[in-house]
């Protein structure tokens, strides 16, 4: 049998992007690497067996120290025939151990390296493997290269083949695309492709929405627009949001490309509501709610996790929240900014980078005159306090915990046990409670006077 490293690992080491890789693709001609596969785990220590598709003679094997190792057997049995039904020029590289000085290049993939050039084989190989439509933008997010002409061409021909794609692997591809911080360029050649209507059929819908006073572009367009100017607030925020934003909420989706998910669909909800009133004024009412509705539905479709799923539709839901802060007033009261604050949790930096981002792209003749900027500042000013509040917060001496009330007023667990904290530490937040015993009353006197 004969073994070649393939792929990636190779196109990283080109690039200077692999001193922690631990992915590692190979083919294997001359027998089966199903069998191979098995084979190898049993023989080595701390290794276990996963099986792809036998059909397809596909396995893995990790290891427990986190390494992967792909095996698949080589098409007609012969690796040179077979790196050319890889998906790109820059993926199709191959390393011989019988010639360990060489590596092997058949498809033109380091000229593209070189060239920073996503090129797809052919258009079959788009055509066999749907995926790869989408796939062609991971790596040019990732690698920030760009779509070789030919491909986009393919690529805008058979966009509609991903409806047959299992949604997992959209989600995969789709959330990566999202979590990098420069992919302006990929998310609108993503819109211009109509992938993204193919992915997300609620978004055809708010093409029929046109500009108005507020909206300097058609509500699909802003929708687009919103994620660009999201992932541009990113470098003029502070640093502690960035690590924030790293965070894992499920595994292979951070908080930012949940964000930008957001920040795309986060109008969903306006075709439904909208109103043309007889002064000629657009409203949406409800827009908000219907929207989160909306993306719970997406969401069981698309196969998200309930983390995932809960997380965008907050803040879908609650879009409009930052800015209405200073719409009855410029300056909200230390108690509207502070319940704020409670209300919205741990999601406060990115329900105000949406914010933020959803602001950028409204620029209609009703925000100009410095509307605009006067309600950006604001909302980084809200950003700067939240984090001045959770630092306070942790600070604080907790009073009192959910045992303790149901103690106090004789009561089972429940909703009200909850509502009953929060009420205690608002108010110790504006020194109106200090100690337990004052705690104590408090709890007794909001519940008496529900009761």
């Amino acid at each position: 049998m004969s073994l070649y490293l393939v792929g990636g690992y190779l196109r990283d080491q080109l690039l200077g992007r692999t001193s922690t890789s631990k992915d590692f693709d190979y083919a294997v001609a001359g027998g089966s690497a199903f069998q191979f596969a098995q084979a190898y785990a049993t023989a080595h220590a701390k290794s276990h067996f996963v099986p792809l598709d036998e059909e397809f003679d596909t396995a893995r094997v990790v290891t427990d120290d986190g390494t992967v190792l792909d095996f698949a057997g080589c098409v007609g049995g012969d690796i040179k025939q077979d790196i050319f039904r890889r998906d790109f020029s820059i993926n199709a590289l191959y390393w011989d151990p019988k010639s360990p000085d060489c590596l092997t290049d058949l498809a033109g993939g380091v000229q593209d390296i070189e060239k920073k050039s996503i090129r797809a084989l052919s258009e079959n190989v788009l055509k066999e493997d749907p995926l790869r439509l989408l796939r062609a933008f991971r790596f040019a997010a990732m690698l920030n290269f760009d779509i070789e002409e030919a491909t986009t061409s393919w690529i805008n021909k058979h966009h509609k083949l991903l409806e047959g794609v299992a949604p997992e692997r959209i989600n995969h591809e789709l959330f990566i695309v999202f979590a990098s911080r420069s992919s302006e360029k990929i998310i609108k050649q993503l819109a211009h492709t109509g992938i993204l209507e193919v992915i997300f059929p609620e978004l055809a819908k708010t093409r029929v929405v046109p500009k108005n006073a507020y909206h300097h572009l058609d509500l699909f367009e802003h929708s687009i627009e919103t994620v660009v100017q999201t992932e541009k607030e990113l470098v003029l925020n502070p640093k502690w949001l960035a690590t924030d934003l790293n965070e894992e909420i499920s595994f292979g989706v951070t908080r930012l490309a949940a964000t930008k998910m957001a920040s795309l669909l986060h109008d969903i909800g306006k075709p439904a509501t909208w109103h043309v009133t007889p002064d000629g004024k657009h409203t949406f009412i409800g827009h908000d709610r219907l929207g989160a509705d909306m993306v719970a539905v997406l969401a069981d479709r698309m196969h998200w996790s309930r983390p995932v799923e809960k997380f965008v539709s907050k803040l879908v839901k609650w879009h409009l929240r930052p800015g209405q802060l200073f719409h009855q007033t410029p300056v909200p009261s230390d108690k509207a900014v502070m319940r704020f604050y409670r209300n919205a949790g741990s999601d406060v930096p990115e329900l105000i980078l949406l914010a933020l981002g959803d602001l950028g792209a409204t620029q209609g003749p009703s925000m100009t005159g410095g509307k605009n900027n006067e309600l950006r500042e604001k909302l980084i000013e809200l950003l700067n306090g939240f984090n001045v509040f959770i630092n306070e917060s942790r600070q604080r001496p907790k009073l009192l915990n959910g045992v303790d009330v149901m103690n106090i007023l004789g009561i089972e667990a429940g909703p009200e046990v909850g509502e009953l904290l929060n009420a205690v530490e608002e108010a110790q937040e504006f020194k109106e409670v200090t100690n337990r015993a004052q705690a104590e009353q408090l709890v007794r006197k909001l519940y008496q006077g529900k009761h």
